[in-house]
């Protein structure tokens, strides 16, 4: 086998707080994190040179080494001490950029998990995770994926039970947050607000889950197309609405079909990109 495709799903943070800042630069997290099946498909493909190219149907994103698909790849063959690293890694994109959807990550991890089938490494997804980690904090998660608590900077995974079945709607403005960004503007709260969410309300109905969504982030995210995303969104039958990550994609959970399809479509009409999603229990799978 010398090509692969794999479907990169999408994360959306059910909960999330920030515990801490590190000396490092990193912040220490708390979070719930949910795959949900808006994905990337991303085809890697060996070759007998010694390049690692990347190409993206999403013209605005880096390609080439600018890419984080491509230091993913580059972190894979380092870690398992091979030298011929022809590589071709194209990336079909679905999932928006600077939303707080973790695409790049998720492609990053895409690229870790097939490169260790091309090569026959079979190294464990531990090993896995820990090549990620050295390249973005996301990248654990998108490769385990399901629902999980993860702490740290976001690579202490604790799995845990799948929400239970629901439709997820996903919208998104014009404007988009970068994660630097967002993290200044948290810094430039001072003191970090003091709240919390309780773990085990993720394990049980889905108004229960609904009720324990809660993101940090909002308190810093003055951009006033999330606001109009949310009233929309709460106005037309979710549960919920909440902003994903450090933003700016917002999600809403619904329990009835037909309302999260006429709420995307409502979001749609306003200019916004929707999308209906599902939870689902990988973060990364051969298509």
């Amino acid at each position: 086998m010398d090509t692969i495709n794999i479907s990169a799903h999408a994360k959306i943070n059910l909960a999330l707080q920030i515990t801490g800042r590190r000396d490092d630069g990193y912040h220490n997290l708390k979070t719930v994190m949910q795959s949900i099946s808006l994905a990337d498909t991303v085809t890697i493909k060996r070759n007998n040179s010694d390049f690692i190219s990347v190409s993206c149907s999403d013209t605005s994103i880096p390609s080439g080494g600018g890419n984080i698909a491509c230091k993913a790849a580059k972190a894979f063959f380092e870690a398992a001490g091979i030298s011929h690293t022809g590589t071709e890694i194209e990336i079909d994109k679905h999932i928006p950029h600077q939303a707080g959807l973790g695409g790049g990550s998720a492609d990053a991890a895409a690229v870790i998990y097939g490169l260790n089938i091309l090569c026959s490494t079979n190294f464990a997804v531990e090993r896995l995770c820990e090549i990620g980690v050295s390249i973005g904090a996301d990248i654990p998660f998108c490769l385990v994926g399901g629902t999980a608590l993860c702490e740290g900077i976001g690579e202490k995974i604790t799995p845990m039970p799948l929400i239970p079945d629901c439709h997820i709607v996903i919208a998104k403005g014009s404007e988009g947050i970068s994660t630097k960004d967002a993290y200044s503007r948290i810094d430039a709260l001072g003191k970090l607000p003091e709240y919390d969410f309780d773990v085990s309300g993720f394990s049980t109905d889905i108004i229960t889950v609904s009720k324990a969504c809660s993101n940090i982030f909002e308190r810093a995210a003055n951009i006033p197309e999330i606001i109009k995303i949310k009233n929309i969104m709460l106005q037309n039958g979710a549960l919920t609405s909440i902003m994903t990550g450090s933003g700016s994609a917002v999600f809403g959970i619904f329990t009835d079909k037909m309302l999260s399809v006429s709420c995307a479509q409502i979001l749609s009409d306003n200019g916004f990109f929707s999308n209906i999603s599902k939870p689902v229990n990988a973060g990364v799978k051969i298509v």
